[in-house]
């Protein structure tokens, strides 16, 4: 059972290996070749690192519109209007084209098909036609990226005009405030502070003046009498002079020597004085008879009262001075306290202005010198002077398929068959109930009344002997020639495939073999 179970397991994996689809492997390796000028203008010019395109390269050769155009130039086999069929396709060569990078500035594609012609094709086909649409592409970008460029540029020199008009008109309605030093304004609120308090304490003092001469004028009588002498009382000059006086003491019960018709009036006492002075004494005396004389008595303003009426209205001029500097200082105080609550608030504001312009110039700057990179860029793109891809190793036919591994798969059903075999003896044994030893029956509490031992007849073991060394002569044998497979696998030598060519397999087999493949895969 051992051998046949051997034979059996190994013979299985060897068909099988024979029985899958080969499958061939097209392989293109490109080249990314740098040009000097790159060193040149490092720095300059905005250039992707390699490991960059390549691991960009990996996604672009796997879109759908990339395959889908190579699909139609390759003979797949496949109705391109059939949407499901194409999917599928698309799906099956995103699956199986592999991109890997052999160097740092070196990737190899490859694709793993039963049709070598169609590997081959498709692989050069998929190489071609991403060097021209990378090329179209790194075009058509670098002159869209001059041209967003341009774009951003005059969108933010406009937001830096604009910033700019703003920070200029705040700092004419706020250029007072923000360029006020708060420990100045505290300093100068402190100093009006303490001119108001002064003030006030002035202000006391005056009116407490100002109730004790009200005092002293109640005690005091506005006018006295003084008396003038005798005088003609048909002298017009003294009568005016006597009217003016008595005017003129009216006035300064009122207004203050200063007032203009005080000084009007006096001003024309003295004139008519210096007439009575200037006139002789016989000169009123005419032929007629002496007029009559009389003593006049005329009634002046007291010296005293008037000192104090001046003194009172100083006073209370001084006061309503005070009263109007003490509104200028409050009103003084209130602003700059304003100013002071203020300052922060618009300094923030123009903070806030600067620091937006400044981050509107920062980007403006950046975008102006990526602006010079794009055009360096541009024109290095658009005259191939930067990295170009090269195809160093096209794909070619391949001749050698890289599955089904026999081999390996021939090593594997060897080592398979023995460890099957073992292992369904092992099973074998485990589900054996039978009794093969006295110790195991007598485990089952019986008694045990005697032992036969094993009768061997002669002619039935050399039987036995003779069908066990035909049975693994047999397995020696269907290993020798197991080897021997192995052995011209290992040569690489194609006998075995022309001897299966040769026996025209049937349609309906290959399918049935194809399906087996499907399975053991899955």
């Amino acid at each position: 059972l051992f051998v046949i179970t051997a034979m059996i397991i190994t013979s299985v994996v060897v068909l099988f290996s024979y029985l899958k689809p080969k499958v061939y492997e097209a392989k293109s390796t490109i080249l990314v070749e740098r040009n000097v000028i790159n060193d040149l203008i490092k720095g300059i010019a905005v250039t992707p690192s390699l490991a960059e395109r390549i691991r960009v390269m990996s996604y672009a050769m796997k879109n759908r519109g990339l395959l889908t155009k190579v699909i139609k130039k390759v003979d797949f086999n496949v109705d391109t209007n059939d949407r499901l069929q194409m999917e599928k396709l698309i799906e099956h060569l995103q699956e199986k084209t592999t991109i890997r990078a052999r160097k740092e500035d070196m990737f190899e594609i490859s694709y793993r098909n039963k049709d070598p012609k169609l590997a081959m094709d498709y692989v050069n086909t998929l190489v071609s036609t991403y060097i021209e649409e990378n090329l179209s592409a790194k075009r058509d970008e670098a002159y869209g990226a001059n041209r967003f460029l341009k774009e951003q540029i005059k969108f933010f020199k406009e937001k830096i005009d604009l910033a700019e008009r703003k920070i200029i008109e705040f700092r004419k309605n706020k250029g007072i405030i923000i360029s006020m030093d708060e420990k100045g304004v505290v300093a100068e609120i402190k100093n009006l502070t303490d001119k108001v308090e002064q003030l006030k304490i002035k202000k006391q003092e005056l009116i407490a003046k100002k109730q004790m001469i009200e005092k002293q004028l109640k005690e005091e009588k506005p006018y006295t009498v003084a008396i003038l002498g005798n005088t003609s009382t048909t002298n017009p000059v003294q009568s005016r002079l006597m009217a003016l006086q008595q005017r003129l003491n009216e006035l300064l019960l009122k207004y203050t020597e200063n007032y203009p018709e005080v000084i009007r009036v006096k001003a024309e006492i003295e004139t008519l004085k210096a007439q009575l002075r200037n006139t002789p004494e016989g000169e009123d005396k005419n032929d007629e008879e002496p007029s009559t004389q009389s003593t006049t008595q005329m009634s002046t303003l007291n010296p005293i009262y008037q000192q104090l009426r001046e003194e009172l209205s100083k006073t209370q001029y001084e006061i309503a001075s005070i009263d109007t500097q003490l509104r200028h200082f409050n009103k003084k105080i209130e602003e700059k306290k304003h100013y002071l609550r203020n300052i922060p608030v618009e300094r923030k504001k123009l903070a806030d202005l600067e620091r937006e312009r400044d981050t509107y110039k920062e980007i403006y700057q950046k975008l102006v010198f990526r602006l010079g990179q794009s055009e360096v860029s541009k024109q290095m793109e658009v005259q191939d002077k930067a990295e170009t891809f090269r195809i160093i190793d096209p794909a070619i036919l391949p001749v050698k398929p890289v599955s089904p591994n026999r081999k390996l798969m021939i090593l594997f059903g060897i080592f398979a068959g023995l460890g099957g075999a073992f292992g369904l003896l092992l099973l074998i044994d485990y589900f054996d109930t039978s009794v093969r030893t006295l110790d195991a029956l007598k485990a089952f509490g019986l008694p045990v009344l005697a032992v036969i031992p094993t009768i061997e007849n002669p002619i039935e073991t050399m039987k036995k002997r003779r069908k066990d060394i035909l049975l693994f002569s047999a397995y020696g044998l269907f290993l020798a020639l197991v080897l021997a497979v192995f052995t011209i696998e290992l040569l690489e030598l194609n006998y075995i495939d022309k001897f299966i060519a040769s026996l025209h397999i049937p349609e309906h087999l290959m399918s049935l073999k194809e399906k087996l493949s499907f399975l053991v895969k899955s």
